[in-house]
């Protein structure tokens, strides 16, 4: 049975739910934000940490898979300790990543705007009102897109930084909101939920949104949150198809049941971007797919130099060998340290079975 990991530092949330417009650091000469990189195994087996035999094997895997191709991404996920380090980099440019695709984010939450001929569908809504005005309407507006045009705003899941502006670019655009039913009827420990009007409606596995003759797959991912939703859909490059692959939730939670539940999700994922042949890896998160260095040479990009978001086939899999394996080596420490026997309940699906005398 393959594993598809997914595992990535859980962020600091007084960081990481920080407005977006409060980024405006000065730019390193790295477009990465400062964050730390790992590219080889030799790197991975210095800064990831882990002592377990097996973990330690995992980890030598996923740098062996994605190295190369994502070492921001790499660092956030394969550590055995977690460290947070803040970004330190300006709001980077909107730009068209793809015909009519554009990242309109910050340097942290990537957006997503995909506009087509009856109106724009956004890819989840940053942290406040302030953010939704002064970065998605903003950024949108600087590519000529009119914002009232937004028709839909696809909600990855119920944490404040991907859903603490959709209420106000509803107002402004009259869209229809939709996120799983078991994150939007969740309780959330910051922010406000925005209130399912009758318009709005639950996103479901295996589910098809089309307007304006684009159309993206749903597919019901937990692990992040109870439930996260991940995304595939058709993209082009200057008429070239592609498909598109966007994993819903980065941060890996700890526990050893949750972490076997976001490996499972990671498998389900894996088997539509095998079945819809995606070459594409897009993040609502830039740690998730080293969006800054892509976004910064997509503004350098000369005729006839290559898409960076576009990593073919190979890339897709590689990337999904490096999110299982940290995914894997993050169990596998964690059990490592514990008695192996405490989590057969976990694997089974059925709660312990208690002893005569430990049931007295």
């Amino acid at each position: 049975m393959r594993c598809h990991s997914a595992i990535s530092a859980l962020m600091a949330l007084s960081t990481a739910l920080t407005p977006a417009i409060a980024q405006t650091a000065a730019p390193e000469a790295n477009p990465n934000g400062g964050r730390p990189e790992i590219h080889n195994v030799e790197e991975m087996r210095k800064m990831g940490g882990y002592t377990a035999p097996g973990a330690r094997a995992y980890a030598d895997m996923a740098a062996e898979a994605g190295g190369k191709l994502w070492p921001v991404t790499l660092f956030y996920r394969c550590q055995a300790v977690r460290e947070r380090n803040p970004v330190k980099a300006p709001l980077p440019k909107p730009v068209e990543v793809f015909d009519k695709v554009y990242s309109i984010g910050t340097a942290e939450n990537n957006i997503w705007a995909i506009d087509t001929k009856d109106g724009i569908i956004l890819l989840d809504a940053l942290t406040t009102e302030e953010d939704a005005k002064n970065v998605i309407v903003k950024n949108m507006q600087a590519l000529g897109l009119d914002p009232k045009r937004i028709r839909i705003i696809l909600l990855t899941h119920n944490h404040l930084d991907h859903f603490g502006g959709a209420a106000y670019l509803k107002a402004l655009s009259g869209a229809k909101l939709a996120m799983s039913e078991a994150d939007w009827t969740a309780k959330v420990k910051w922010g406000t939920l925005p209130v399912k009007a009758a318009d709005d409606f639950y996103l479901t596995d295996g589910q098809t949104i089309t307007l304006g003759g684009q159309t993206l797959t749903v597919l019901l991912t937990p692990g992040h949150t109870p439930g996260t939703v991940s995304l595939l859909f058709p993209v082009k490059d200057k008429g070239v198809p592609h498909m598109a692959s966007l994993f819903g939730g980065q941060g890996s939670p700890r526990d050893v049941a949750s972490l076997l539940e976001f490996r499972r999700s990671l498998n389900h994922f894996a088997d539509y971007t095998d079945l819809m042949q995606a070459d594409v890896v897009l993040s609502n998160h830039t740690v998730g797919d080293d969006g800054l260095v892509r976004v910064a040479a997509l503004q350098k990009r000369k005729a006839g130099d290559p898409n960076p978001y576009v990593v073919g086939r190979e890339g897709v899999v590689r990337y999904d060998g490096e999110w299982r394996a940290c995914l894997s080596a993050d169990i596998d420490e964690a059990v490592a340290k514990a008695a192996p026997g405490n989590f057969v309940p976990v694997l089974s699906g059925q709660p312990p079975k208690q002893s005569e005398q430990t049931a007295k």
